[in-house]
């Protein structure tokens, strides 16, 4: 995270550089809301979403799809793990912050840049509900959306700036929910072959690291 500055109250009578303070308040604060940022970087790090491209095996002629099947386990996450990614990622996309909780998050963005810059924090809380209005994002999108501002802007964002924050994260979190859509979609279609040749039990033995 970038250095921001924290100017403290006249009566102080000084100004303190608390870059560190302030990232590790802002990682306490923003860490739990941002499983579903890590899943998307792991299916980026590890080029998962050519999964997209890779079409499914042919269900009329299983014997002769069985090695590809067992090749495409092999390659494909665990279950369990892609099943723990679409609930996170859910999450994400369908959950809702309330309006309090929206303020909360807002006001604490806004603190994390110079005094001097920040507009009048209840004005612009109240602005940004207006103008999201129903549309309201999850815990999630927002933590990433604010986490994003602080890395690359100087300045707050404008409320319409924020909006885009907004659907930048979400569009981040849909993208990685439809390559683990599909690689679930391929696992199960893997395994339907495996059982139309007896192969499932083998597969689920070891041939899997």
């Amino acid at each position: 995270m970038e250095e921001f500055t924290l100017i403290l109250s006249e009566e102080r009578g000084r100004r303190t550089l608390t870059s560190r303070r302030q990232a590790n308040r802002a990682r306490a604060l923003f860490e739990p809301l941002l499983t579903h940022q890590r899943i998307s970087r792991q299916i980026i790090d590890a080029q998962l979403g050519e999964w997209l491209c890779v079409k499914m095996l042919d269900l009329r002629n299983p014997n002769a799809m069985r090695e590809r099947a067992l090749i495409r386990l092999q390659q494909l996450p665990e279950r369990e793990t892609l099943h723990a990614w679409d609930d996170e990622l859910h999450r994400a996309l369908d959950g809702k912050a309330d309006e309090h909780t929206l303020s909360v998050l807002l006001a604490t963005m806004l603190d994390g840049f110079p005094r001097g810059m920040v507009p009048n924090v209840r004005t612009y809380v109240e602005g940004a509900l207006l103008v999201m209005g129903d549309d309201a994002r999850s815990l999630e999108i927002i933590a990433a959306a604010i986490i994003r501002i602080w890395r690359k802007d100087r300045f707050p964002p404008t409320i319409a700036e924020l909006q885009e924050e907004f659907d930048h994260a979400r569009q981040g979190a849909a993208n990685a929910r439809r390559v683990v859509t599909k690689m679930i979609a391929l696992l199960d279609n893997a395994e339907e072959i495996l059982a139309a040749t007896g192969g499932f039990d083998e597969a689920r033995k070891g041939i899997r690291p």
